[in-house]
């Protein structure tokens, strides 16, 4: 079965990735190295991770107003990250709002901004990301998978594709890039590539000590004690009896002891991750406009290769 070698790959990245002098993750959120913290113990010593956003999205589940909260967001972050190996020094922040990016593609789904008029904001974005990767100059870019779970997620997959062909451009070796699958159909399809991806799929298993690290890790994220809640209760209902079945995870500290990711396919990023715009960022709004594909990523993404700036 295709998970026999996708664990034989993990056995051959581990011995590969000892040669990575500079490898650099590019993340939407604080708490986004979760899915795969034993990966980023595997580089800690050597890896820069770099948070686009302030994490300020859930404010409105706190008592707190989005600055507040996404300082919160931020401060977690750092401890998590630190738990894994990775010191203070060597993140980043970029600090984009969540809410204001919500706000935007909200305004692109209902038109009520143009691409146009929203151009100048996502550039900012697009060009943050940018100087991250060419001031670092990695030869291992790890970003989150472009798997239509979460618009900010696939918004910093692309602007990262777009980052290291500047690189390229700019004449330094082209890194290897991989991405990290974090969820999709809600959170049904968690921490793994759905079943019919066609990729290449590494897995990593967690030894006792790597995965104590990553629960902690979790730890870390107090303001988060919902989602992941709400994840061991998916897990309960669904994958706990399947996993009885086919002899795989019966716990969620089992289902976290793996870990999937894998090299970035060949894209096209006009087309939606899934056949149904329904199944991509289901739920997802701002203030009760819809966030789509169709009317709020797939136009910005068409600008932006056809003008790259």
């Amino acid at each position: 079965m295709f998970w026999r070698q996708a664990y034989l790959r993990g056995e051959k990245f581990g011995e590969r990735a000892a040669g990575f002098e500079r490898p650099l993750f590019v993340l939407a959120h604080h708490d986004d190295e979760i899915p795969t913290a034993g990966l980023l113990q595997l580089l800690a010593e050597r890896a820069r991770v770099v948070w686009t956003t302030n994490s300020d999205g859930l404010y409105f589940e706190s008592d707190l107003d989005p600055a507040s909260y996404g300082e919160l967001r931020k401060q977690e972050g750092l401890r998590s990250v630190a738990l894994a190996g990775v010191e203070a020094g060597r993140t980043a922040c970029l600090g984009f709002s969540e809410v204001e990016i919500y706000r935007r593609l909200s305004r692109l789904h209902s038109g009520a901004e143009s691409v146009a008029a929203a151009r100048p904001f996502f550039q900012q974005l697009r060009d943050a990301i940018r100087e991250q990767v060419l001031e670092f100059r990695p030869d291992a870019v790890f970003t989150l998978a472009w798997q239509g779970g979460h618009p900010e997620h696939d918004l910093v997959h692309f602007f990262t594709s777009l980052a290291i062909a500047d690189l390229v451009a700019s004449g330094h070796p082209r890194p290897e890039f991989f991405h990290l699958p974090a969820y999709e159909y809600t959170i049904l399809v968690a921490m793994r590539f759905h079943p019919l991806y066609r990729g290449e799929r590494i897995r990593l298993r967690l030894g006792p000590r790597q995965l104590d690290c990553k629960l902690r890790m979790i730890a870390a994220y107090p303001s988060q004690v919902r989602l992941f809640n709400d994840f061991r209760k998916v897990f309960r209902y669904l994958v706990t009896p399947l996993g009885t079945i086919s002899g795989g995870a019966r716990s969620v500290e089992q289902f976290l002891a793996v870990e999937e990711f894998g090299p970035v396919p060949s894209i096209d990023y006009r087309r939606p991750p899934h056949l149904f715009d329904y199944f991509t960022y289901m739920f997802d709004d701002f203030e009760g406009v819809p966030v789509t594909f169709s009317r709020s990523l797939r136009p910005l993404v068409s600008d932006f290769l056809e003008q790259p700036g």
